[in-house]
């Protein structure tokens, strides 16, 4: 599922502490790079790499929000809580799985149906929700994410989580769902030239919201299995 689905709802959330580093020949030679290289570069790497582990978590409306991805070239998974709503959705095999929880039912489809609550449900590309479900979770669609839009600036060299990394700021990727506002793409700046954080920013309804993301567990592997068992959308009242 989209990340910008849920962005503009957020509470304010401050960045990670970024203090600055002295960076080493090499680390001044990367940082140095025009900013669309710097991305260009990040993105490569991490499609080669080709698995990451995405979080982030904060509160929205005064409700507890996180979301983990675990994501590969071929499966993924994600998992989403708001309040007391949790969805799971992989996505394996050339289809999606989702699991909800009876609040996240009716949040999803906009109809009460306890009695699927907690199950597998198998979504095909023949429903009209399989895009929305199979969205932001495998990596070429994860890192479409990633990306800010022009125009691009660098910052200076900082350490995230005791890791050197150069910001590239620009206007906020398309898929944030953020109007206007900023985001920095933070990039190690030692190799692998991997993106370490993700930060993006704006004033909405006059409340300042900042949305933290963090990338960790480059190239390991990815073991997402289909459900044991599952029921297709198809062959319940859920919208199709």
């Amino acid at each position: 599922m989209a990340l910008g689905a849920t962005i503009a709802a957020l509470v304010t959330w401050g960045p990670a502490a970024h203090a600055t580093a002295a960076g080493t020949a090499t680390t001044r030679t990367f940082a140095n790079q025009p900013a669309h290289q710097i991305v260009a570069t990040a993105l490569s790497t991490a499609t080669k790499l080709g698995s990451v582990t995405m979080t982030s978590s904060t509160k929205m409306s005064g409700q507890d929000y996180s979301l983990v991805t675990l994501s590969s070239a071929a499966s993924g998974q994600q998992t989403l809580r708001v309040g007391t709503a949790k969805t799971i959705v992989r996505v394996v095999g050339g289809n999606v799985y989702i699991n909800d929880s009876a609040t996240a039912i009716q949040a999803q489809f906009g109809v009460s149906a306890p009695k699927y609550a907690n199950r597998w449900i198998e979504i095909t590309p023949a429903s009209s929700y399989f895009t929305h479900f199979n969205s932001f979770i495998l990596m070429p669609s994860l890192l479409s994410e990633l990306a800010p839009g022009d125009p691009l600036k660098t910052a200076k060299v900082m350490t995230v989580d005791r890791t050197s990394v150069i910001g590239v700021t620009g206007r906020p990727n398309i898929h944030l769902g953020l109007a206007s506002g900023s985001e920095t793409l933070y990039v190690a700046t030692s190799t692998p030239h991997v993106p370490v954080e993700l930060v993006a920013a704006d004033v909405v309804q006059g409340q300042r919201e900042v949305f933290v993301i963090t990338f960790t567990h480059w190239g390991q592997r990815v073991n997402i299995n289909r459900p044991t068992s599952s029921i297709l959308i198809s062959s319940t009242n859920l919208p199709k």
